[in-house]
């Protein structure tokens, strides 16, 4: 799989997510770069729109991407 499309607006891929954490290029490798079906940011922007993707979620907190979907 191909690097996400919407990397360039993402907040965590451009470094500028809260609480990173040292593992970031792993979690970029296997979200960003690898199944990206399964990020919560990817999630939020292909539902409400790339504008709305926050900086306090990480790709792997689906509960809190599910939470912001429903509104």
């Amino acid at each position: 799989m191909s690097e996400c499309e919407f990397s360039s607006q993402c907040p965590f891929f451009n470094n500028k997510s809260e609480n990173m954490g040292a593992d970031a290029e792993s979690v970029k490798n296997s979200y960003c770069r690898g199944n990206n079906l399964h990020c919560a940011l990817y999630m939020i922007a292909s539902s409400l729109g790339t504008d709305k993707m926050p900086t306090n979620v990480l790709p792997a907190e689906k509960e809190k991407a599910f939470a912001i979907i429903a509104g």
